[in-house]
């Protein structure tokens, strides 16, 4: 939403611009492009205010160990998670998402992968923090087209953010999903 109305602003202000003053259109111009700035921060402080509960009881790397031992254990699998470099708070938007990921990537594990074990690591860089979810199941083709909306709403989710996510697949030898964002 956030992203969707960043850019309806951007475009009414371009369409403002071709316009002078004096033109009828304008004013309609004027209050849709209020309208479009009053939604965007409503979105976003929609946004803050759902953060979830595993994210308000502790840091995002608690809830990434939290999220992965609760797949393992519905699952069945071996799971680890660790955390590397010097862990920082992210902007509460930027955290959703790697959460979000992360739970989308593990319950593609759980549903799709007829994995033994997954390894999820998050890992602080110097300006970027990267999750990466890697399993030892049956893997996929990840050029071939599977009609959910997993993969997808986790690239759209990341580069709302300004990240990547990229996913390496091979049939028979797992898969790794890895999202970048900066941070």
């Amino acid at each position: 939403l956030a992203q969707g109305f960043t850019s309806i602003v951007t475009l009414l202000q371009a369409g403002q611009a071709s316009l002078d003053a004096a033109s009828p259109a304008r004013r309609h111009l004027d209050l849709a492009l209020l309208t479009a700035r009053e939604n965007l921060a409503e979105a976003r402080t929609l946004v803050t205010a759902l953060t979830p509960a595993t994210l308000e009881a502790g840091t995002l790397g608690d809830a990434v160990r939290r999220v992965t031992s609760a797949t393992g254990a519905q699952a069945g699998i071996e799971a680890h998670a660790e955390v590397t470099g010097t862990a920082r708070r992210l902007p509460t938007g930027t955290e959703v998402v790697l959460l979000r990921v992360c739970q989308e990537a593990l319950a593609n594990v759980r549903k799709h992968a007829g994995a033994r074990q997954v390894r999820v690591r998050l890992c602080y860089a110097g300006t970027t923090v990267r999750l990466t979810v890697t399993d030892d199941g049956k893997g996929f083709d990840p050029d071939a087209t599977h009609g959910g909306y997993g993969l997808t709403g986790m690239r759209d989710r990341v580069s709302q953010v300004g990240g990547t996510v990229e996913v390496a697949s091979v049939p028979g030898r797992g898969t790794e999903v890895s999202a970048e964002v900066p941070g």
